[in-house]
């Protein structure tokens, strides 16, 4: 009876509400549909679409600066022992950038080129044919290796058989000689147990399969092996033969129980250490897993070996160290302090003990480094800068030459100047709306008619003037470059285009002259009136004494003109350069130059793109050496021209509401030249 009362009850909870009638019989309300509105999932859709294209294009922006990064010249600096100038300087950074002509080279500190890890255990290997990376192929034979090991069984062999094979398996171990990458850590650590096997097998607990660690006599394969799971405890998964897996699982449950010893990586540098400074540029791979390094500088590890990788995450990579430790005869093993007395110091002492040879002798090891930093940036020009005496304006520079291997001096100390010139000559075409120009045929009570005054000094008439002069600009141009920056002052002339007209315009010195002084008189002062100011209502303004102030000269006389075939302008100008060679004075740029025309009387402001190609580009037959490179030059402009108060120009603006004092011009030039 109870089972029926509650199949019941169960029955009722299951059945479907009904829907609630309306009041007076009308139809119920539409109940609340579980089916998703078509419209509002399209809005979904649309928005889950565009955060993954905005995702994509983020990756894409990401991608795109890494690459540029790859390529950029890498510059190390050498700090100086005891002085503070190091690759964070920007008057170096500025120096250097325009000594190596590379506006977009990169700067990095002289830890970053020590690569002890990295280096070869076979020290045949000279220092160009470091391979910097371990081989992927290099695994695939360790897997086949312990693969075939692994299968035979431990009475298969006799134990000086297992010797033989322990021995075999230990060369392989120099095959993997940095680990920097997860997907190196289970070959390896598979391997270590092999050799441990063949150490067991073998009954003869001797170097170098048994060592000394912390004062107990362990199988040293082992004892790796354990130190590797200690990181990441799922390689213990990886062994299945249950012998090996519960002897490498005592060694690193003695670990997890504080058996062993442990000693801390400490990266402080020059006993500093910024650790907010610190995570910017590095991450910080052991063994290749990532670990966190503490607010005093230091990671914990245990005795053993650890390959140490300081990952840029700008772009490139940081220093490598293999560290074998199995003695605690340090407190603490100073990982860039050691990088820096290497590369640093021993290396600067190097560099200056024959300053002005072009190819200083330097030792085994810093060719190594200076190879494997080269192979690792293989897209990049290195160079090796050294701000002697800590004075960023004094800065030898040496680049690495990856044909010999070798350094080549660039520059010493403050024999470059760091600023590089060009002048450049150009002709093109020029079209300048604010330009006035008549026919040179224009009699005198022409020009009487047209630009005699009135007491209002407005217009009575205008010539047949074309405000669409075409000109054909001839300029000379001094550029000054530094790094991106482009400083320059020029002299343009214009000739009038038009097949008869020339340039008209008034005189703006004392003395008037032109082509029409037979024609026209000079006003002189005898023939200005002088007037009185007056407000609105006609009524002479008055000064603080009660006197009437004097208003504008009016002229009672024809007017001298200046007429000419030429005009002129005067400008300077300020760009930036966009391309690699930009300090040279080279590739694309923009500029704005301001400058003042005479011819009309105006204010002439433009913006400018133009590009500079290396004319031994083009013809390989010109000379050039290092600062005199021959050039060729395009640049196309875009501006205005203010016309200044006193401009006939600017009383055609006021006469007439179809003239502007602000004219648009635009044009395109082509031009020689050199850099110096």
């Amino acid at each position: 009876m109870l089972r029926l009362l509650l199949g019941m009850m169960l029955g009722l909870l299951l059945i479907p509400a009904p829907a609630l009638a309306a009041p007076d019989g009308e139809p119920a309300p539409p109940q609340a549909s579980t089916v998703p509105d078509p419209q509002v999932a399209h809005r979904i859709g649309n928005k889950d679409k565009k955060a993954e294209q905005e995702q994509q294009m983020t990756d894409a922006e990401k991608e795109a600066e890494k690459r540029r990064k790859d390529r950029a010249s890498r510059v190390v600096v050498l700090k100086w022992p005891q002085t503070e100038t190091d690759y964070m300087d920007e008057t170096l950074r500025r120096n250097v950038r325009s000594r190596i002509d590379r506006a977009d080279a990169l700067f990095f500190p002289s830890v970053d080129l020590y690569q002890n890890g990295r280096k070869v255990p076979d020290k045949t290997v000279i220092p160009a044919n470091q391979p910097a990376m371990v081989p992927d192929s290099n695994l695939d034979a360790i897997v086949a290796e312990t693969n075939r090991v692994s299968a035979i069984p431990w009475d298969a062999l006799t134990p000086a058989e297992w010797g033989l094979e322990g021995n075999k398996l230990l060369r392989l171990v120099d095959t993997v000689w940095f680990v920097e990458k997860v997907e190196q850590r289970e070959p390896l650590f598979l391997l270590y147990s092999q050799i441990g096997n063949a150490a067991e097998n073998q009954n003869n607990p001797a170097p170098p399969f048994y060592e000394a660690i912390g004062g107990q006599f362990v199988n040293y394969y082992f004892y790796l092996c354990a130190t590797l799971a200690l990181q990441d405890p799922s390689l213990m998964s990886k062994l299945t033969n249950q012998d090996l897996n519960g002897a490498v699982t005592f060694y690193l449950q003695q670990l997890q129980q504080g058996t062993y010893p442990m000693f801390p990586l400490d990266f402080e540098l020059e006993n500093e250490f910024d650790l907010d400074q610190f995570d910017k540029e590095y991450e910080v791979l052991l063994n290749g897993l990532p670990v966190e390094i503490d607010y005093e500088a230091q990671v914990i590890v245990p005795l053993g070996r650890h390959d140490i990788y300081l990952k840029r995450k700008d772009t490139g990579h940081g220093l490598s160290e293999k560290l074998v430790v199995d003695k605690l005869e340090e407190k603490a093993y100073f990982v860039r302090d050691v990088a820096r007395k290497k590369m640093g110091i021993e290396f600067i002492d190097q560099l200056f003990k024959h300053p002005n040879e072009c190819t200083p002798e330097l030792d085994g090891d810093i060719l190594n480094y200076l190879a494997i930093y080269a192979k690792l940036h293989s897209q990049a020009e290195i160079y090796i800068a050294v701000p002697r005496y800590g004075n960023p304006n004094k800065v030898w520079i040496w680049r690495y030459d990856r044909s010999t291997a070798t350094l080549q001096l660039v520059g010493g100390g403050n024999d470059g100047f760091p600023v590089r010139f060009a002048a450049v000559g150009s002709v093109g075409i020029l079209y300048n709306w604010a330009t006035f120009s008549v026919d040179d045929e224009i009699s005198e009570s022409d020009v009487q008619g047209v630009l005699e005054t009135s007491a209002q000094g407005e217009l009575q008439d205008r010539l047949d003037a074309n405000p669409e002069a075409g000109t054909l600009p001839f300029s000379l141009e001094l550029r000054g470059h530094y790094n991106r920056l482009m400083i320059a002052a020029g002299i343009e002339g214009g000739y009038n285009l038009a097949s008869e007209g020339k340039y008209v315009e008034r005189y703006h010195t004392p003395v008037h002259g032109g082509d029409f002084d037979n024609d026209l008189i000079t006003i002189q002062a005898q023939d200005r009136q002088e007037t009185e100011r007056t407000d609105e209502n006609g009524d002479p303004v008055l000064d603080e004494n009660g006197d009437p102030v004097p208003g504008p000269d009016l002229y009672s006389g024809p007017e001298a003109l200046h007429f000419s075939r030429f005009n002129r302008y005067i400008y300077g100008a300020v760009g930036v350069g966009l391309g690699r060679d930009a300090s040279l004075g080279f590739g694309p740029r923009l500029a704005l130059k301001v400058g003042w025309t005479n011819l009309p009387y105006a204010i002439q402001t433009t913006g400018h793109f133009g590009w500079t190609i290396e004319g031994e580009n083009l013809i390989s037959a010109l000379p050039s050496t290092n600062r005199v490179r021959p050039l060729l030059d395009i640049d196309a402009r875009a501006g205005v021209a203010i016309s200044l108060p006193g401009s006939i120009q600017s009383d055609l603006a006021q006469s007439y509401d179809s003239e502007k004092i602000v004219a648009p011009v635009f044009g395109l030039t082509a031009g020689i030249g050199t850099t110096f």
